[in-house]
């Protein structure tokens, strides 16, 4: 995405692994709608590795702090103030290293929070009507382990003509995708099969569209979406923000 960032500027964009390799579309409709936002911010390209969270779950915590401090100084040379990043892996990891190796010297957020903050302190509307009814799932990095379930509720409820709809469970009641803890890569049967039954609870409720904040949770959902015949859209946040940005109705 050279050519796409700002070389200098207060905000770094962490794209991730899973959306720099496996769902590059997640990764793109990041930059679209920061840029449309006019939100300047900068990227590590092809100096950003992993940010070590699967170390970190799996307990090889020594290996982790190699990464992390090697993060830190890449980005620390950027001089930037905060750290975004639309993965939920990815940002409760970098939440963490301030445990695993010391203070760190920028910020971390989610996107749904940055989009917050620009709609809320600029006045920003989020393009026309996009005439949807969706629910959110709750990822659990973003979720049960950090607490934040609000930032992309309201995201989604500032978007004109979208109606959101909560699932029986939610928040930190909310089922997991099937994604996580390395399921998906050991279990790959077992991971699927889970996240059909969060996507049975989503056609449940009669949305056209179930959003996650976490480019691992999509792929996952919308993979067992393929598998299992599952009439129902999955998307990521960013992707439904700019939808609503570019003015696309997708209802029925």
């Amino acid at each position: 995405m050279e050519g796409c960032f700002w070389l200098r500027a207060d905000i770094l964009y962490w794209a991730g692994c899973m959306a720099s390799y496996r769902v590059k579309e997640r990764a793109k409709a990041t930059v679209r709608v920061l840029r449309s936002l006019d939100v300047e911010f900068t990227m590590l390209g092809e100096e950003e590795g992993c940010c070590g969270s699967v170390l970190l779950r799996t307990g090889q915590r020594e290996a982790a702090k190699k990464i992390a401090r090697e993060n830190v100084r890449r980005i620390s040379r950027r001089n930037v103030e905060v750290v975004v990043t639309s993965c939920a892996g990815c940002f409760r990891t970098f939440r963490e290293y301030p445990e695993i190796i010391g203070n760190i010297p920028f910020e971390t957020l989610h996107i749904s929070q940055l989009i917050e903050d620009v709609l809320s302190e600029c006045g920003v509307e989020l393009g026309g009507e996009v005439r949807l009814k969706v629910t959110y799932c709750d990822p659990c990095h973003l979720g049960r382990h950090l607490g934040i379930y609000e930032a992309p509720r309201r995201v989604i409820k500032a978007i004109p003509g979208v109606t959101l709809v909560e699932m029986a469970k939610s928040r930190d009641e909310a089922y997991c995708c099937g994604a996580g803890g390395g399921v998906r890569s050991a279990l790959t049967d077992l991971s699927l099969a889970i996240a059909a039954e969060r996507l049975k609870q989503a056609i449940s409720v009669g949305v056209d569209v179930l959003v996650t904040a976490c480019p691992f949770c999509v792929k996952n959902l919308r993979d067992a979406a393929d598998r299992y015949g599952l009439d129902v859209r999955v998307l990521d946040l960013p992707e439904l923000v700019w939808e609503a940005l570019r003015g696309v109705t997708s209802g029925p």
